[in-house]
């Protein structure tokens, strides 16, 4: 898949976290270049976090052929990795925390 894609399934849908079973969802904001995720159920629901001012770093090759995606602001690095359209989605960031997470149907 394309980095376009990729940047899709990211975003459209519902995740789970399988260590602590809240449900959340990402979404991107233009005006800020900000990647934000929104928890939907458990300890954090209602909560809103933003990775805010950030750029998407992958070479050429990466943008054709792309299974993980970095965002990086000033501060702070964001990096999603999801490996098919059926697979958990691996997050790593200072800001949304270190996550395994499962597609919700």
């Amino acid at each position: 898949m394309n980095y376009v894609e990729l940047i899709k399934l990211i975003t459209n849908g519902e995740w789970r976290n399988v260590e602590s079973q809240e449900v959340c969802s990402f979404f991107w904001t233009e005006p800020d270049q900000s990647i934000n995720i929104k928890f939907i159920s458990g300890e954090k629901a209602g909560k809103t976090d933003s990775h805010k001012f950030v750029k998407l770093y992958l070479s050429k090759e990466q943008q054709e052929d792309c299974h993980a995606l970095q965002f990086q602001s000033n501060l702070f690095t964001s990096e999603f990795s999801l490996e098919s359209k059926d697979s958990h989605l691996f997050v790593s960031s200072k800001v949304f925390g270190d996550m395994e997470l499962e597609r919700l149907s």
